[in-house]
């Protein structure tokens, strides 16, 4: 007889065992491209110093676009999240912005356990089962695939033909917000559908000021595309954020888009990963912080039967 307990301890472990993986591969892989851009001094130099010969105004605007664009995607990120959860349970709007931020900071540790932990914080304080969490976790993936191949064809046909990307990227987006007042049942997928949407186009803005800010700027089709191509890194599994990955997949697509070398697609993606690192670390400290406040307040207040 076939123990049962036994057979989903070693699932377990063997998940584990990817994850692991998973983890030494992005370490690997971000150590690996850190390396390829320092065996590339003069793309690293030539970056620093476009940094610091940049006029005061023009390198504060860059980087409270890239930071506030990290912001912006952390607040789009819990709206996702709160129109698909609602399906099953109630989470407050501040409580979900708190859970997205404090587990994209986590998620840069090793084994993933903001993904992990948000899961669990749903089911043991917003009574929301582990497999309702999940389903709005692969929701969420289908929506991010089903986005990203649509503006990367957007990208292809745009190139090919004479159609303007603004018209092919706006249209879709006022199509499902326009879907989203009128059609009620169907409002919380197109709401969470245009809250994704706008995360690939705040992650391309984010693009925009990181390749101008090393002095080598990109137009709105290439940095769309580098937006998609994050998007997609960031769902592979087991690499926490893409780390390592991302930076790999940016360096290997500049070339084709741009007239810029794999190593400096590379050192713009590093920048991106500081800035989005450093933005982590402060939202997802403020969000730590009160959601523990928070959890208190809940637990002092009386239950009624």
């Amino acid at each position: 007889m076939i123990d049962p307990t036994a057979s989903s301890t070693a699932t377990s472990k063997s998940k584990s065992w990817w994850r692991v993986a998973g983890m030494i591969a992005g370490a690997l892989l971000l150590g690996a491209a850190l390396y390829m851009v320092w065996r590339q001094r003069e793309t690293l130099s030539a970056a620093r110093a476009a940094i610091q010969s940049m006029p005061t105004d023009r390198l504060v605007l860059y980087l409270a676009v890239a930071a506030g664009s990290v912001v912006l995607n952390i607040v789009l990120s819990a709206l996702l999240f709160s129109a698909l959860m609602s399906r099953y349970g109630k989470v407050g709007l501040l409580e979900m912005q708190a859970l997205i931020a404090s587990a994209t900071l986590m998620n840069y540790v090793p084994l993933r356990p903001g993904f992990f932990g948000r899961i669990a914080y749903h089911r043991a304080v917003n009574q929301i089962a582990v497999v309702d969490s999940t389903k709005t976790v692969l929701a969420a993936a289908g929506l991010s695939a089903a986005i990203a191949g649509y503006l990367a064809l957007a990208v292809t046909l745009s190139a090919g033909v004479s159609i303007d990307l603004r018209l092919l990227v706006a249209l879709p987006l006022a199509a499902i917000l326009i879907g989203a007042a009128i059609a009620k049942g169907s409002r919380l997928w197109l709401l969470a559908a245009s809250a994704r949407y706008a995360e690939v186009l705040v992650i391309a803005a984010r693009y925009l000021a990181v390749f101008a800010l090393i002095g080598s700027p990109i137009d709105f089709r290439d940095a769309l595309a580098f937006g998609c191509v994050s998007m997609i890194a960031g769902m592979v599994p087991f690499f926490g954020n893409g780390l390592g990955l991302r930076e790999w997949a940016i360096g290997l697509v500049a070339p084709l888009l741009t007239a810029y070398q794999m190593e400096l697609g590379m050192t713009a993606d590093l920048v991106n990963r500081a800035v989005e690192l450093t933005v982590a670390l402060a939202a997802g400290s403020i969000g730590l912080v009160w959601l523990a406040g928070h959890n208190r307040s809940r637990a002092r207040r009386p239950h009624i039967e």
